[in-house]
């Protein structure tokens, strides 16, 4: 069933399968279960929580739980605008996200209450809505870059009935949830998809249990990063009862995949962006990069490749208080991505490269290159610098014409380089040649010869 808000799939889980688990947790070393009817009650109670606030906008800034899923739903069925916060942004990061987002109130846990309380905000008084509040996802929300995509609940429920039309999860199913909630993979594939289908979702235990969540809690469904995906594989982590494991948000090795296969689980590839509230497009074959397009969703190619998508019921409302960028990329109801694809003969959609500034990791972060490539050639003292991958690595050339750079001294300056970046981010190889870097006419680095 394609549902058209939060509140009527609650709704109708609450009427379906009001003693079915919807979430498991661990609480002090046990697995507590909590029903449909129970999430609906939780939700409802903590809906007044968030009609009480002072008018504005909703940050939502703490550790990924039970709580921080009880109160994304709360928040937004209370008409608030609800920004979703990685919880490890930080700082003078934080600050900005707050302003730009209009945040007026912060819901926190332990671990992030301190960084709240030293914000300094004078947001704008963002409005209550009537219906169900918008959602905001920030695109790479380590960047100055970054955007935040307005999504509806409309249209995040309409993708998570789009990926369920290719690939079923049951309403047996039990769904591990390890990704970050507040990027819109994590969000929609491992918390709306099950939900939707009446399912259960367990709440992973954070980085310190990626090891042995699959044994605690036994699912038979995960959704994952391709970083992940390996981390569980070295680690013989996949328990028994997994059949479907379904990987997104970045490049993944082939090999990754059919290691996945071979300890006998059903393995699946998908391609979204945030801006289409998630997956457009799956594979649902033998072979994992020959994905089929999602049943709402239209892809054609431009003539230099670059991938097109159309699906107003999954598409985003445009980037929040940036029209002119919004206007940039979304034309007719059409979203011009920045990636490259090709069909083959049947149709498939495969996925070739990027055309945009930007390198995506495998654990779905996005670097915008122009930015960090500007602070590392600075602190390079001019030297002319690019950022790539290299054998799965992030890596920095660095243009030392003189033929003697003290290679030492520049990796002292990567190293103070990294300290301001998340550590999942850093660059962490460096390659110094005497060789100008390759360009266009126009002066652009060509990425693809790097």
């Amino acid at each position: 069933m394609k549902f058209t808000s939060f509140e009527e799939m609650l709704t109708r889980n609450l009427h379906d399968y009001a003693d079915k688990p919807a979430f498991r947790y661990e609480k002090d070393g046990s697995c507590v279960t909590v029903t449909h009817a129970e999430f609906f009650a939780d939700v409802t109670n903590r809906k007044k929580y968030f009609l009480d606030l002072p008018m504005g906008a909703v940050g939502l800034y703490r550790a990924y739980t039970y709580e921080w899923i009880r109160d994304m739903f709360a928040s937004v069925l209370a008409g608030r605008q609800t920004v979703l916060i990685d919880p490890s942004v930080e700082g003078a990061l934080l600050q900005k996200i707050a302003l730009y987002a209009d945040i007026a109130n912060f819901v926190t846990d332990d671990t992030t209450a301190d960084e709240v309380a030293a914000l300094q905000l004078s947001p704008v008084r963002v409005p209550t809505a009537q219906g169900e509040g918008n959602l905001l996802f920030f695109t790479s929300g380590t960047t100055g870059a970054s955007k935040a995509v307005v999504l509806t609940s409309k249209s995040l429920c309409a993708s998570a009935w789009n990926g369920n039309d290719k690939l079923t999860c049951r309403p047996d199913d039990n769904l591990l949830a390890l990704l970050p909630l507040s990027h819109v993979f994590g969000f929609v594939c491992s918390m709306m998809w099950p939900l939707s289908q009446g399912a259960c979702v367990s709440v992973g235990r954070g980085m310190r249990h990626l090891h042995d969540d699959c044994a605690f809690f036994r699912p038979t469904v995960i959704s994952v990063v391709p970083s992940l995906l390996a981390f569980l594989l070295a680690k013989q982590a996949l328990n028994p009862e997994l059949r479907v494991v379904l990987v997104g948000a970045g490049p993944v090795d082939g090999k990754i995949l059919a290691a996945a296969a071979a300890a006998g689980c059903e393995v699946h590839f998908g391609y979204g962006l945030t801006e289409t509230s998630s997956g457009v497009a799956i594979s649902t074959g033998d072979d994992p990069f020959a994905m089929t397009v999602c049943h709402d969703s239209k892809i054609t190619l431009a003539e230099d490749g670059e991938i097109l998508i159309y699906c107003p019921e999954c598409m985003m409302q445009g980037y929040y208080k940036m029209p002119e960028a919004t206007a940039a990329v979304l034309k007719d109801g059409v979203l011009s991505t920045g990636d490259l694809g090709s069909f083959d003969r049947d149709g498939k959609l495969h996925i070739t490269g990027r055309k945009k500034d930007i390198l995506v990791l495998p654990n779905g972060n996005k670097i915008y290159l122009p930015e960090w490539e500007q602070e590392l050639q600075a602190a390079f003292g001019g030297n002319e610098t690019a950022i790539t991958m290299k054998d799965g690595v992030v890596t920095a050339i660095v243009v030392d014409k003189s033929g003697n750079a003290d290679v030492a001294a520049l990796k002292a300056v990567l190293d103070e380089f990294n300290r301001s970046k998340p550590f999942d981010m850093q660059v962490t190889s460096l390659c110094v040649t005497e060789s100008p870097l390759p360009r266009t006419t126009t002066g652009k680095i060509k990425r693809w010869m790097l």
